[in-house]
């Protein structure tokens, strides 16, 4: 479970350092930069969703 907790900080903190990037990127018209970031901040919300999933069923049991 602690190794949830922590993938779970890691996906955390993905998020917010690509939103940092989409910001600076979108600023500086790096529109490039823009795209990797928002791809990387959508396929990051997919696995902590996944993750939520596969903790609330471990909780179940």
């Amino acid at each position: 479970m602690g190794a949830k907790l922590f993938l779970n900080i890691l996906y955390n903190l993905g998020i917010i350092l690509c939103v940092i990037l989409v910001y600076w990127s979108i600023n500086h018209r790096r529109y490039d930069w823009t795209a990797a970031g928002i791809f990387i901040i959508v396929i990051t919300i997919v696995l902590k969703i996944r993750l939520a999933k596969e903790v609330r069923a471990l909780q179940k049991k």
